[in-house]
């Protein structure tokens, strides 16, 4: 009870209803919680075998609900698989108090019109459903849940559960949902994938989408170390843009462009998909073609267009420091960073070496685009003057790793692609070594400037960026 109503007192400027899971409160005093709240409250008892913790009859289940309403709850949340003559006894005797009938599943239902129908029960006011999603096609099904609803005039919250469910707790107004959960703050979710209210409302601005936002997000997998939600939604809000920027972890490239793509108007592309992204789109501008890898995309009509800010916003940031001109480039990686990078540093006249742990790949990263591979136990014979990591050693939560170890940096300049953290494993390597170091946020500021210019139509100041990051 004591740690509930801080919960409370800290998410008090944010929420708009208060959810008091009581099977998660030991011996839940609902009326000194409700008296906190100062706003409506939903009282749920979720079963064991729904994924909560009550274990207790349905009579006395029954009785807890009642009492709940009795106290003045606005809401009460009854599970589906209790049967109509729980959930008619309770209406029966339940003064004003409205209901969610919910039903809470592993996996992702095959029949959104037979789970609605099973819902769309007349004692309800609300209908929810939550299940776990393996992949961000699985949002769909909230979609089409939703959109149901919406054409029978119903309130409902469709919800998937966890990392890959994330988007539908975001977009939920723009799909004509009633209301989402969010957390009072990070680690104390009640259900798997709860963002905290706080990015809820300042990051997405998720109370405020309509039917009219734009979609917009970054693919990948993983994405925990992605900070484009925090830059790219600051950004809408400054251009007054309609819109809003979600992630959208993917695991299978073709059900994401089969299922989730058409609702989307552009998104950003990450490992690993970088390069097998390029068979689902329709065109791709001169830079993406030539480098044949993509991190950009955007809707181009019925069809998306793929492009490349990766290439120019790596070497401009290695520019700042020394031109590339007649000198060498060693770069770690062979997947579509290092592609782009290697790209662009030839194209402004560096000679460019790639190596790669399995050499096969940087092979053929080099056959591509006419270069030179060595192998990885040949790199400390080397020289060069420009070290490019362009893997993602290092990268959060793997802090403590760096692609190498051994290497003399001494006067070299050394670049990290990863921007996540900013002083990488690497970087402080080589400054202890004497080489001066470029951090990947420099990359990442140009890059995402660019990308903002397809998004909103116009380019952002680096400055601007800057400051939204830091």
């Amino acid at each position: 009870m004591r740690e509930s109503l801080k919960q409370i007192k800290s998410s008090f400027p944010h929420a708009d209803l208060f959810e008091f899971r009581c099977d998660l409160i030991r011996k839940p005093d609902v009326s000194s919680l409700m008296r906190a709240a100062k706003r409506p409250c939903i009282i749920t008892y979720r079963t064991v075998q729904e994924g909560g913790k009550y274990s207790g009859s349905r009579d006395e289940l029954l009785a807890h609900l009642l009492t709940a309403s009795f106290l003045g709850a606005h809401y009460v949340d009854i599970e589906r698989r209790l049967g109509l003559r729980f959930l008619h006894e309770f209406v029966r005797r339940r003064g004003d108090t409205r209901v969610i009938l919910s039903r809470h599943m592993c996996g992702v239902p095959r029949d959104v019109n037979r789970v609605y129908k099973d819902l769309d029960v007349a004692e309800a006011d609300v209908l929810k459903v939550a299940y776990r999603a393996t992949g961000a096609s699985d949002i769909m099904f909230a979609k089409e849940f939703l959109s149901l609803a919406k054409k029978r005039k119903r309130r409902a919250m469709g919800i998937a559960m966890g990392e890959y469910g994330e988007a539908t707790r975001v977009l939920y107004r723009i799909w004509g949902g009633w209301a989402t959960f969010a957390s009072s703050n990070g680690g104390i979710e009640s259900a798997e994938g709860q963002l905290p209210v706080r990015t809820m409302k300042n990051i997405f601005r998720a109370d405020t989408l309509n039917a009219s936002t734009r979609i917009f997000g970054v693919t990948g997998n993983p994405l925990s170390q992605s900070k484009g939600i925090f830059l790219h939604n600051p950004l809408f809000r400054q251009s007054k843009t309609n819109a809003v920027y979600c992630r959208f972890p993917v695991k299978d490239v073709r059900k994401f462009m089969k299922k989730v793509a058409p609702q989307l108007s552009g998104w950003s592309v990450t490992i690993p998909h970088k390069e097998t992204i390029i068979q689902y789109l329709s065109s791709l501008d001169r830079t993406a073609k030539e480098i044949g890898a993509v991190n950009t995309v955007i809707r181009r009509g019925k069809g998306f267009r793929g492009t490349n800010t990766d290439a120019p916003g790596a070497l401009d940031a290695i520019e700042q420091v020394r031109r590339v001109k007649g000198k060498t480039m060693l770069i770690l990686g062979a997947g579509g960073a290092a592609r782009a990078i290697a790209f662009e540093a030839n194209k402004r006249g560096a000679r460019v070496l790639v190596a790669n742990r399995t050499e096969r790949k940087a092979q053929s990263l080099a056959r591509g685009l006419k270069l030179s591979a060595i192998p990885w136990k040949d790199i400390r014979n080397v020289q060069f003057d420009f070290l490019v990591n362009a893997t993602s050693v290092g990268m959060a939560p793997k802090t403590n790793a760096a692609p190498i170890t051994t290497i003399p940096l001494r006067g070299k300049i050394v670049f990290d692609a990863v921007y996540n953290p900013r002083d990488t494993m690497l970087l402080r390597q080589a400054k202890r070594s004497g080489a001066r170091v470029i951090s990947g946020m420099e990359m990442y500021i140009n890059q995402a400037a660019l990308q903002s210019k397809y998004y909103i139509g116009k380019l952002p100041s680096k400055a601007t960026i800057r400051r939204i990051l830091e």
